[in-house]
């Protein structure tokens, strides 16, 4: 199944490789989550976008809610004011968490997926973190420019997944490979312009399977990472999960026109 951004259960198809930690003998359970929880995890954490942030205030815990994208390597990618409680926290003590639900429409959230990353939190400024964010917030450019707004990213150090009742794994980073992070950073920008100005046809397709209606809807890629891609059109987003990461071997192209079984223009 395939679903808009923060729902559904389209499988991918990458590795478990990297040190788990605590890992149990895996199941799948009756909500259909994969057997792969390195997988599962990923999938859950590039749908969201938003979660609750995790802070020291004066060496107390203080929680908030905040809007997120996702770099290559899943690093979280935050639009902060300087004028928010969080911030101020985040420029005394940069350690932090993010909570990231991905139980919406489940009648016992307890029975369904989340994933919780710790790291440490600091302004960057890398244009590309910022046309990340906005791909998968287009309605934040309205105030993104204001002068107490930034770009903040989390490095992440561990993450904790819960896919139910008695499946809680810990992973330590990296959660992606980095060479495939390396490789869709490098190109995600030409593989946008390829694809929205070449072949329009697909842009409308994936966007028709991602729940975005018929098709010629005005939908732009907006995004492709190592386990999916984004969509946009005016300020509406839809999430496409890929069932194969994009490789030097098999362009982006290539696994979009694959996942939608056409050649499209």
């Amino acid at each position: 199944m395939i679903s808009k951004t923060g729902r559904g259960t389209a499988p991918l198809n990458s590795g478990d490789g990297g040190k788990a930690m605590n890992e149990k003998p895996e199941t799948v359970p009756a909500g259909g989550l994969p057997a792969n929880n390195r997988t599962a995890l990923r999938r859950v954490a590039r749908a969201a976008r938003k979660a609750a942030l995790a802070t020291s205030m004066e060496g107390r815990p203080y929680v908030s809610l905040v809007t997120l994208a996702f770099d290559h390597d899943l690093s979280p990618i935050l639009l902060l004011s300087r004028l928010a409680d969080h911030t101020r926290n985040l420029l005394a003590d940069g350690r932090a968490a993010l909570l990231l639900d991905g139980t919406d429409g489940l009648a016992n959230p307890q029975t369904g997926p989340r994933v919780t990353l710790t790291g440490t939190v600091a302004e960057e400024g890398d244009p590309r973190l910022r046309r990340r964010f906005l791909a998968r917030h287009p309605g934040a450019a309205l105030y993104a420019g204001f002068g107490d707004f930034a770009i903040w990213r989390m490095n992440v150090e561990r993450a904790h997944f819960v896919g139910g009742f008695g499946r809680a794994v810990w992973f330590d980073a990296p959660l992606v490979p980095p060479a495939d992070a390396a490789f869709m950073a490098g190109i995600e920008e030409a593989a946008l312009a390829e694809i929205n100005d070449g072949h329009p046809g697909l842009v409308a397709t994936l966007a028709a399977r991602a729940g975005g209606g018929p098709a010629g809807g005005g939908w732009r890629l907006a995004g492709i990472d190592p386990d999916g891609c984004d969509l946009e059109a005016g300020e509406e987003v839809l999430r496409l999960p890929l069932d194969q990461s994009p490789d030097e071997a098999r362009s982006p192209l290539a696994c979009l026109q694959t996942l939608v079984g056409s050649q499209s223009n």
